[in-house]
């Protein structure tokens, strides 16, 4: 299926046109007919009054709304499905008065509850409409859904617009709030939720698919060994590292800036579209769609931690799925010699391995060095064995967690003894670690540094 970016586009801009109507501020104006029963049918949820507050508690969720703004909606609580229905009081009697059955009438936003298995199947698609802004520790994540159109409804739309009217005051003004209602649900339901978003970008839902989706078809390429087919378990941690949301966003930026020279490309050939995650040292942040062959847009990534780019994520991913294939050293002749040197982990920096020739005949001292703060070290050592293609592989690895008190002082914890695990070079002959007992450099690369 291929997927039509403009429609995705047209989608955003009538969001954003429903959303736009948040930016008139002020208090709602009074409306002596409101409906003050906010009760729904069927619901276990409970209402209480406190400092000017209505608080709609529904399934452990806590929806605090401000009196004067509770008596302009119809707040429904289910027993089941969504957690919170808010729609405004004035479009729903509207369109009862006009006879007229106007589904969603007035409606400003719900707020539901997603299993993580719901939410990856929503990620791979189009999600206009919903956002995803929280978590809890039972693995629920949670929705904020909002129409895509206005909703308003009235007899006389001469209201529309007329910022002396009360019928558009109240309008504005609840949009406004209901553009707040994520930040205050998490300060209100504090020790129950905790802030998480994903990003639904064109990217996004095609890494989604990369890392959700058992029967995705795509491939990782590079001139260094070319096309890699999908693997879904690494394929996971690598999506998700690119995935836009609470640790990288993406801007859109003039294509005027894509940088020149060589890129790694995850490629959608059944759907004609493909991303370009750019090599050249001052593009490792640009990642250029192209879809249906000659549309392009550009976008720069922004990761909360400095010491990552798009494209470091992008090559450990196609490393990872070179050496998944079996053969990368002997393919391309590496020996066990030539791990021998120090490596320095490629994103954060804070990992070093040394690995050198031992006296004993096919043997090699490894060492890896992993700062955790100032004060505290890992230390990982073990003697290796030459194995197939060049590999190292040990059976006898030393994991030891040192805590220093001083420069010259510390305590050692040796975690364990018999840790087991490989060493080997990638194309880009750069160390990669398996470590079989914590995985903990899972995610890493490491280049040589002497």
């Amino acid at each position: 299926m291929k997927l039509d970016k403009k429609a995705i586009l047209s989608g955003l801009m009538a969001a954003s046109l429903s959303l736009s109507l948040m930016a008139c501020g002020g208090k709602p104006a009074q409306n002596d007919s409101a409906n003050t029963d906010n009760t729904a049918a069927e619901s276990t949820a409970e209402t209480t009054v406190e400092n000017g507050l209505v608080a709609y508690e529904n399934r452990g969720v806590t929806l605090n709304v401000p009196g004067d703004y509770d008596k302009l909606l119809k707040i429904e609580t289910p027993a089941s499905g969504d957690l919170f229905v808010v729609s405004e009081l004035a479009s729903i009697e509207a369109a009862k008065a006009q006879n007229q059955d106007v589904e969603g009438a007035g409606w400003l936003f719900s707020i539901s509850a997603e299993d993580e298995a719901t939410l990856h199947q929503q990620q791979c698609y189009d999600m206009s409409g919903m956002e995803v802004f929280a978590r809890d520790e039972q693995g629920s994540y949670y929705m904020f859904e909002h129409p895509t159109d206005v909703r308003l409804v009235r007899e006389d739309y001469s209201v529309m617009g007329d910022d002396s009217s009360p019928d558009w005051q109240n309008w504005t003004a609840l949009n406004e709030w209901a553009g707040t209602v994520r930040m205050n649900l998490l300060a209100d339901n504090q020790g129950m939720l905790e802030a998480f978003t994903r990003t639904n970008n064109m990217l996004d839902m095609y890494l989604a698919r990369a890392a959700y989706q058992e029967d995705a078809k795509y491939e990782v390429i590079s001139l260094d060994n070319g096309p890699m087919s999908p693997d879904a378990t690494i394929s996971l941690k690598y999506a998700e590292q690119l995935m836009g949301g609470n640790d990288v966003s993406y801007e859109v930026v003039d294509t005027s800036r894509t940088p020149d020279g060589e890129y790694i490309v995850l490629s959608f050939p059944e759907d004609d579209v493909r991303f370009d995650f750019f090599k050249i040292d001052d593009g490792r942040n640009y990642v250029r769609t192209v879809w249906s062959g000659d549309n392009e847009e550009l976008m720069l990534a922004h990761f909360a931690d400095d010491n990552l780019t798009s494209t470091d994520i992008a090559q450990a991913w196609y490393d990872e799925l070179v050496a998944a294939k079996g053969g990368v050293n002997s393919d391309l002749g590496y020996t066990a010699d030539d791990l021998v040197g120090r490596w320095a982990e490629k994103i954060a920096g804070r990992g070093v391995i040394t690995i050198a020739k031992a006296a004993e005949e096919g043997k090699y001292d490894v060492t890896v060095e992993w700062a955790n703060s100032a004060f505290e070290q890992n230390i990982w050592e073990m003697k290796a064995v030459a194995g197939n293609g060049g590999e190292l592989t040990y059976e006898n690895g030393k994991w030891t967690v040192r805590t220093f008190e001083s420069e010259s002082k510390f305590t050692d914890d040796v975690k364990y003894e018999n840790g087991t695990g490989r060493f080997y070079l990638n194309s880009a002959h750069e160390v990669m670690w398996e470590d079989n007992m914590e995985q903990v450099a899972q995610d890493s690369v490491f280049a040589g540094i002497d």
